[in-house]
């Protein structure tokens, strides 16, 4: 001020300064931006033209391509031909869902039907358009769609066609055939808010529904916000016992709806609009995001047993159960990671406690495997942990993921441990694992490390179909429920405001039309310029936030259900769902009554049953036909029970050690726990027997060549003593022909034995003028001292071969014996063995 009353003409000068410094620091903001967002381009452009590369060379194209390439056909100006072409056989085109379409897909369909009203140059008939959509439903905007380009499509074509002087009729979509009134009003009453209208309700037009079913029951409820608990009070000097953290608001919520859920559908309330009682399939709970709340209520309504559908998308690899198989199998394919192989420990599967964790690691010498399997004698825990990875272990190498995880899942119950742990919502997404490993194994070879290599990369989204949750709640964000509906309808994620856009906005450039990237990952890199932009972003997201709302209290039908948890200390904005509808049933003067489990009031809005129920009209329309003879007469329709189908056979797979129907697993030796030589000698015993016989001459040296490999690392005399020890299982007096020029090898075997289907792979046969021989090679198994000893699994197996063998070579004796490879013998098995272990006898005791 003093300078003022004594320089008063400084002050235009300096107020021209400070524009000038203003002006500067935009520019240089601006600068800045483009820079960077150049710098943004320079990285992403090159990774976009190798996606584009890729897709050319495999001939693949993806959606927005396809979108493209047809928008490019269609304007290209040698393309006369073509349109000319598709102007000859079009005569009426159907736009559906024209709300979500993309400005790019307008293009299209503006192109198929420029001649349609092109005046003198259109066909003497007239051909029509005909386009459905509801512009309060624009909720895609992720996948291009835009309100605004609904609207100006919208007074183009109805330019076009008035200009051409022909009709059009634009007809409002006002009445719901699908909700009861009290849910209508709510609506109309939620709409009429300033607040609710932007981007639902234009101008000073007003939002009003009339219902076609009239006279129909239906309630519609608010409950107050589940509150956030209050800190649990602490006492200095007090050690806090465990587990006492209170619930959280989303916990609370979620275990009050599924007790809610629980007594709607026992089958004391009545769907009185249809005449019976409410059954789980009629619920439908919408979120707008697959958060923790939803994972907390999957569970809630699990433990009370009320059948869910669960998400109606799952990614796999971020599900705990899942997690937790994928650390096991990561484990058995490297031992020696100790980190993996600590989180499989600790994991339901390996069931150790960190405290037990603790003491089995401090101060160990060698890897955490080799010091649990050292030490697994000493506590009973760590016994089961051991047991369990040394038998997935052994068989890692030899039998399919899918295998793995069953028998991990199955016989060592690794199924009952995670379940016991996470809870029965873990049951889905173990199934799932189990499904997508037999995708695997269905496409590529059944490795374990491909497997998790494929399951990472792919991400293994798994997307459940709506129509496929029977008779279950269903979980659905609202924009996968658009177009679904539902007797009854929870809303609970009603609290929180989108989130604001990231450092990444699009403007279009008017010039080519083009949609340019604009990257400020801090605020200080914006300028007034970008700050526009994203106040306009930021209002086009509360619109479509409003228009998300419209959705999802519109998929209703007779009963609706609102509720919300405190996302902080105050109260809710104004712009959330849970104050709109609040101020919706203040408006509507609801009924108002305490609610008993937290403070707060319920508003209700109720109507009553006055109309007939609603008969099905497929069971209408079928009222004047003759029932057939299936479906019974009165009166109590009760038809005659159909014949029993006959007894479909058995299958029995002799040679796979997963089936259990042949008794139990002999036990593996691990070949981790005794010497590697002894574990590689029956691998190359196996080998040799299964190659060796098509050496005509020259065996032993050809034996010799194989066994000296670098790669097997075997002791001096120790190739020499092997060889001769093959060459002299092969030269048995018995089993000769099974090597000679009779032997085949790898020879798969299948027959009936009465209801009893057997397939398998036999490792030798040899078929001569009056005997058949079969052998099998028995690698990595404890060798028994005598051939009674013989597993029951082996001779139930070798069996059922002879029978099968005996049906195929009648009067032809057969005669089995078993190789154990570890120590090159040879056990022939007498008939007297084996008759009490053929399938129809194994079928008889059990």
């Amino acid at each position: 001020k003093a300078l003022d009353a004594r320089r008063p003409d400084l002050w235009p000068i300096m107020e021209r300064e400070q524009q000038r410094i203003e002006a500067l620091n935009e520019a240089r903001s601006a600068a800045r931006l483009a820079a960077l967002s150049i710098a943004f381009l320079r990285i992403c452009l090159p990774v976009l033209r190798l996606q584009a590369q890729r897709r050319q060379v495999e001939g693949l194209m993806d959606y927005g391509g396809l979108i493209l390439r047809s928008n490019d056909l269609l304007r290209d100006p040698g393309a006369a031909w073509v349109l000319y072409k598709l102007d000859g056989g079009l005569d009426h085109l159907l736009l559906d869902e024209v709300q979500d379409t993309a400005p790019r897909q307008w293009d299209i369909a503006h192109a198929l039907t420029q001649e349609f009203f092109a005046g003198a140059g259109a066909r003497d008939d007239i051909r029509t358009v005909f386009a459905v959509g509801d512009r309060k439903q624009s909720i895609y905007s992720f996948q291009g769609a835009d309100a605004a380009e609904f609207d100006r499509s919208h007074a183009r074509l109805a330019n076009r066609v008035r200009t051409s002087g022909h009709t059009f009729q634009d007809v409002g979509l006002d009445v719901s055939f699908r909700s009861t009134a009290p849910v209508l009003a709510l609506v109309d009453a939620v709409f009429a808010d300033p607040l609710a209208r932007p981007g639902v309700v234009a101008g000073g037009e007003t939002l009003t529904h009339y219902a076609d079913r009239s006279g129909h029951a239906g309630v519609v409820e608010l409950w107050p916000l589940a509150p956030n608990p209050d800190p649990a009070p602490h006492t200095p000097w007090t050690v806090p016992a465990e587990n006492q953290m209170p619930k959280s608001a989303p916990q609370v919520l979620a275990e009050m709806l599924a007790g809610w859920i629980g007594a709607l559908t026992n089958g004391a309330e009545m769907l009185e609009s249809k005449g019976r009682p409410v059954i789980p399939g009629d619920v439908l709970i919408l979120v707008r995001r697959r958060n923790e709340f939803v994972r907390l209520l999957v569970r809630a309504l699990k433990a009370r047993g009320i059948p869910v559908a669960g998400l109606d998308r799952m990614v796999l690899t971020e599900q705990p159960a899942v997690q937790d198989l994928m650390a096991l199998a990561d484990a058995l394919l490297l031992p020696s990671d100790d980190l993996t192989f600590a989180c499989m420990l600790t994991s339901p599967l390996g069931g150790l406690t960190d405290d037990e964790l603790m003491a089995l690691s401090v101060g160990r010498a060698g890897s955490l495997w080799d010091t649990l399997r050292d030490r697994a004698g000493e506590r009973p825990s760590w016994r089961r942990a051991a047991d369990f990875f040394a038998q997935l272990l052994a068989r890692v190498d030899y039998i399919s993921p899918y295998a793995l995880f069953e028998e991990a899942l199955g016989p060592l119950g690794g199924r009952a441990r995670l379940f016991g742990r996470l809870g029965p919502e873990a049951a889905e997404p173990v199934d799932e694992l189990l499904n997508a490993a037999l995708t695997y194994a269905g496409r590529h070879p059944p490795s374990l490390q491909g497997f998790l290599h494929w399951l990472r990369l792919s991400g293994a989204e798994v997307k459940r179909e709506a129509e496929a949750a029977g008779n279950q709640v269903r979980i659905m964000t609202v924009h996968g429920a658009k177009g679904l509906q539902a007797p009854v309808v929870v809303i609970p994620d009603t609290s929180a405001l989108p989130k604001e856009e990231g450092a990444l906005v699009w403007t279009r450039d008017d010039a080519t039309g083009i949609d340019v990237p604009l990257w400020a990952p801090r605020k200080e890199f914006r300028c007034a310029a970008l700050d526009t932009l994203c106040s306009a972003a930021r209002q086009r997201q509360m619109e479509e936030h409003n228009r998300l709302l419209y959705v999802a209290l519109t998929r209703a039908e007779d009963r609706l259900l609102v509720c919300g948890w405190q996302t902080g200390k105050g109260q809710p904005r104004d712009e959330c769902w849970h104050s709109l509808i609040r101020r919706g049933f203040e408006a509507l003067d609801a009924e108002r009554e305490p609610f008993d489990v937290w403070d707060g009031e319920v508003l209700r809005l109720r109507s009553d049953q006055d109309a007939p129920a609603e008969v099905s009209r497929v069971a209408e329309a079928a009222s004047g036909l003759a029932l057939p003879g299936w479906a019974g007469a009165a009166p109590d329709w009760r038809a005659a029970p159909p014949p029993p189908e006959p007894p479909r056979p058995v299958p029995l797979a002799p040679s796979r050690p997963e089936g259990v129907e042949l008794g139990e697993v002999p036990a593996s030796e691990s070949p981790l726990a005794e010497p590697v030589s002894r574990f590689q000698r029956g691998q190359l015993v196996h080998a040799l027997l299964q190659h060796l016989p098509d050496v005509t001459t020259g065996r032993m040296e050809a034996a010799l060549r194989f066994l000296d490999r670098p790669a097997h690392a075997l002791p001096d005399g120790e190739a020499e003593r092997l060889a001769q020890e093959v060459l002299t299982v092969m030269a048995h007096p018995d089993l000769a022909p099974l090597f000679g020029p009779d032997g085949r090898a790898e020879v798969p075997l299948t027959g009936a034995i009465g209801d009893v289907v057997v397939g398998g792979l036999v490792d030798r046969l040899a078929v001569l003028p009056d005997r058949v021989l079969v052998a099998d090679f028995k690698t990595n198994r404890r060798t028994p001292a005598h051939v009674e000893d013989t597993p029951v699994m082996y001779l139930r197996q070798m069996a059922a071969y002879r029978a099968v063998l005996r049906q195929v070579f009648p009067g032809r004796s057969v005669q089995c014996a078993l190789i154990w490879t570890r120590e090159a013998r040879v056990a022939v098995l007498p008939d007297g063995l084996l008759d009490c272990h053929e399938p129809s006898h194994t079928r008889d005791a059990a």
